[in-house]
């Protein structure tokens, strides 16, 4: 089941899980609240009153008080009269009204205006208020299943504007926003770089006056070490477990307890302590149902299905998908449970049950995939049908400003025009008998030429061409090497090993073990090599961050820099791109022995620029064209085959320099568009 959806984030209060709007709670909102109600009476400034009321209603709203939320938005908004500040400040408060309503659509566009409205406040609160309103804005993008642009918003705007407000609780829901979406996508490994960082900011965190900050640690604790878990990092997992437990052990009535009962029981699943995960499971439950959070204690009765399953106790599996496709109402959930129970009929023996569940489960199937396809119909005639009307609505006041300007200038306009006219024909006059004079001279050289320049073009198409060839026959032999020198030996070690254990039963497994993960670790690398996934998945910016990363080691240092905005770059001239950064960087690592590598990605209009320098030990670069060394040969035929141009500045013992330039012809496009 895919459950790390995130739902909407309240001003001081970010919670995730997708589709429980539960709200994460310790019981120390209360104070808090009572010390803000305390300053507005103390105080007589409308503005600080005003400020204090927009906060307290979300932290009632966080407490599904509605009236109480009601009471001090209205307070708010009447206070923040003559203030244009929060004027602007309101436009994100009263937003959540468009939230209560169930109107996703509506939030969206309050929260996009006040980002706006917002932007020209450079101080501390501003950049403060932004961040929360971009989160919220890209967690509308991630309900509309538009993971992509929610990760670029928060990695390429909401991010930094929240290092320029310095509170590290908001930094740290971030990069815990961008590892949900890791996780989302299984990629446990990349999830865990950025929930590394938002443990790293809530740590940081000073702000102790904060009525959500031990939440926030908690929270961010349970959701790195559930990632650890799916990862098979047991033993990181157990330490954020125990961070999260310091917190909780003396808040037995936090509903935080029923996730984290939740993480403790897929952890012992993990290790096959099938009893331990089954009591932390029935614990959760009675959490959750205090708070009736519904979302988690169907969560935590799949993971029991799980283990029931595993353990082969039928029956009681049966009984929990039963349970759970009577009380779950979200197809998707539904289509799922249907197929688990196709399994567990299976295994155990009826077939004919198996059968229905499985005919259930392709219904559901066809009708979500139909669905999905309706509304995807449904909101591109919408967005067609808004760009049209305001296409018309605009045309109209064009022809009504261009009727106004012609009823007021005819006469000096028809003067012009007369006098331009005049003046255009008696140029085209003068240029047709230019051009009837020089066309005969010309005709027979142009022909000569263009019959020559096609020659010159079609052999250096079949030099470069022969070239790339070649290059892709070396490459196929480097990975023959791969597989034969190392995945092969591996194999056969692994064979050996598992010979002995056949004829010991004492043998110890721990050593064929530790060979499957390296024959494991070393088939992950010759696929990465071959097509890496983030490039297919996410682009040419991720992929290269990915690729500088894992070439990063102790004694080597990769940093990458990719300052593109809006670039349009085809999926074959991005992997061409991939191959020629990943030669360079490999040829420093290799060869140059750098110890610092700066990789620079930039576009200037229709120019793809790409810097790679190393301060390796440096070559020749006059013996290095002569010798006609493989390495900058295949970089050099990929660069013409991109038609782009390639310069590269080295002496020895000083580094190395290259800078390449690469026409982009469908950034080009875009713009003439």
């Amino acid at each position: 089941m895919r459950v790390n959806r995130i739902v909407f984030i309240f001003s001081f209060v970010f919670f995730f899980k997708a589709n429980s709007q539960r709200i994460h709670s310790l019981d120390a909102n209360k104070t808090y609240i009572d010390s803000i109600i305390n300053v507005n009476k103390t105080t007589s400034s409308d503005s600080i009153k005003a400020l204090n009321n927009f906060r307290i209603s979300l932290l009632f709203l966080k407490a599904q008080d509605i009236d109480k939320y009601k009471e001090h938005l209205k307070l708010g908004n009447l206070q923040k009269k003559g203030f244009p500040f929060l004027e602007d400040v309101s436009m994100y408060y009263n937003a959540y009204e468009f939230y209560l309503k169930g109107d996703l659509d509506g939030f969206g566009k309050e929260l996009f205006k006040a980002n706006n409205a917002l932007k020209k406040y450079k101080i501390i609160e501003g950049y403060r208020l932004r961040t929360i309103v971009l989160q919220n804005y890209g967690i509308v993008l991630q309900m509309k299943s538009k993971d992509k642009e929610y990760m670029d918003l928060l990695v390429n705007e909401a991010i930094p504007i929240a290092k320029k407000s310095g509170d590290n609780e908001i930094i740290s829901t971030l990069y815990k926003g961008v590892g949900n979406v890791f996780m989302n996508t299984n990629q446990r490994e990349k999830a865990n770089e950025y929930l590394k960082q938002a443990e790293f900011y809530i740590e940081k965190q000073a702000d102790k006056k904060s009525p959500t900050l031990i939440e926030s640690k908690v929270d961010t604790y349970i959701i790195y070490a559930e990632n650890l878990v799916e990862f098979g990092n047991l033993d990181e997992a157990q330490k954020k477990l125990n961070k999260a437990f310091f917190y909780l052990e003396k808040k037995s009535e936090s509903n935080l307890n029923a996730a984290y009962s939740y993480v403790k029981g897929i952890f012992h699943a993990k290790k096959n302590q099938n009893e331990e995960a089954l009591k932390h499971f029935e614990l959760g439950i009675k959490i959750a149902e205090k708070t009736n959070n519904l979302f988690m204690i169907n969560r935590i009765l799949y993971k029991q299905y799980e283990v029931y399953f595993k353990l082969k106790d039928y029956s009681k599996a049966k009984e929990i998908l039963e349970y759970l496709l009577e009380k779950n109402a979200l197809v998707v959930d539904k289509k799922n449970n249907y197929y688990e129970l196709a399994k567990v009929y299976e295994a155990m023996g009826d077939s004919e049950n198996a059968y229905l569940n499985i005919k259930k489960y392709n219904v559901l199937n066809d009708s979500l995939n139909k669905s999905m396809y309706q509304n995807e119909i449904i909101e591109l005639e919408a967005n067609f049908n808004k760009v049209e009307n305001e296409n018309k609505i605009t045309l109209l006041e064009s022809q009504k400003e261009k009727a106004l300007i012609v009823a007021k200038n005819n006469n000096i306009k028809s003067l012009f025009f007369g006098l331009i006219s005049i003046l255009l024909f008696v140029i085209l006059l003068l240029f047709w008998k230019f051009n009837k004079n020089q066309k005969k001279l010309s005709f027979q050289k142009e022909i000569n030429y263009k019959q020559a320049l096609l020659t010159m073009e079609n052999k250096q198409k079949l030099v470069v061409t022969n070239a790339l060839l070649e290059g892709e026959e070396i490459e196929r032999e480097r990975i023959a090497r791969d597989l034969h020198d190392g995945l092969g030996s591996m194999l056969s070690g692994l064979k050996m090993h598992l010979n002995k254990a056949e004829q010991n039963e004492t043998y110890k497994l721990s050593e064929i073990s530790s060979l499957l993960d390296v024959s494991i670790k070393e088939v992950r690398n010759i696929s990465q090599n071959l097509m890496p996934e983030t490039l297919l998945r996410l682009g040419l910016e991720y992929a290269l961050k990915d690729l500088c990363y894992s070439l990063s080691n102790e004694e080597s240092n990769v940093e990458f820099q990719f300052l593109v905005e809006n670039y349009t770059i085809s999926k074959n001239k991005e992997i061409v791109i991939y191959r020629i950064i990943q030669e360079l960087v490999n040829n420093a690592l290799k060869y140059a022995k750098a110890t610092e590598i700066l990789v620079s990605c930039t576009q200037n209009s229709k120019i793809f620029y790409i810097t790679v320098e190393d301060n390796g030990i440096g070559f020749n670069v006059d013996e290095v064209k002569q010798n006609n060394g493989m390495g900058l040969k295949n970089v050099r035929n990929r660069v013409e085959f991109l038609e782009g141009k390639i310069e590269i500045d080295s002496k020895p013992t000083k580094g190395t320099a290259i800078y390449i330039e690469i026409t982009n012809e469908e950034q080009i496009h875009d713009e003439n568009i």
